[in-house]
């Protein structure tokens, strides 16, 4: 029995640290791509990758949220997750006007959020980070743990260069705490992997929407 603890506690003293060392992997990469900017395809990569690799070696796809269980539930704790996470963008937004060339900017942005930027951050903050700290301490503490993550690394990617929104202030920090609370929880939830998945892609749309984020020039 007491071997069982220690083997217990020297697994999910193993998976913490293992998960630290790929956060601050994550993390060197998204800070040095705000110089060398292709390396932001290493950060997506990895984000999209880690957690697919860790469900092969370890057949946690249920933990991490790769179910088709519940999948009409999970789908709208995403929507309610959206809904959340836009207006707290809204609210923190000096001016809240539709888009220049609006059917352009949702046409480039709203698949590269669905496709691309929600993905990689919700595979990674939720069904990697999340799934493996809420095993070790608890639901409740993986998901406020993961999202203090999740908040604190869009100050160190591009992303803070790119948007639009007033991101680097206190206000700025605590609506993007807030806004990935909503996600975590639709996460948590839903079960799966698809609720914070979309949820953050509706987030991400509303700003394409509302001129926060300029695809089209970024494009150019």
């Amino acid at each position: 029995m007491v071997s069982d603890r220690t083997s217990v506690k020297r697994t999910g003293k193993s998976r913490v640290i293992l998960i630290l060392v790929s956060y601050v992997i994550f993390c060197g990469l998204s800070q040095l791509s705000r110089v060398v900017s292709p390396v932001f395809g290493l950060v997506v990569l990895a984000g999209m990758a880690l957690p697919l690799v860790w469900g092969i070696v370890t057949g946690e796809w249920s933990l991490m949220g790769f179910s088709r269980q519940n999948l009409g539930q999970a789908l709208l704790w995403g929507i309610g997750a959206g809904v959340v996470g836009g207006v707290i963008g809204l609210l923190i937004l000096e001016e809240r006007m539709p888009a220049e060339n609006l059917p352009h900017q949702l046409l480039i942005g709203a698949p590269v959020w669905l496709l691309v930027i929600s993905p990689f951050q919700e595979l990674f903050f939720r069904g990697w980070m999340q799934s493996g700290l809420g095993k070790v301490f608890g639901e409740w503490w993986g998901l406020i743990i993961a999202n203090a993550r999740f908040t604190l690394w869009h100050y160190v990617s591009p992303i803070a260069d790119a948007a639009l929104m007033p991101l680097e202030t206190v206000i700025g920090m605590g609506a993007t705490f807030a806004a990935g609370l909503a996600y975590g929880y639709g996460f948590m939830k839903g079960k799966s992997v698809v609720a914070p998945w979309i949820g953050h892609a509706i987030s991400g749309i509303v700003f394409v929407a509302v001129g926060a984020m300029d695809f089209v020039q970024a494009m150019k």
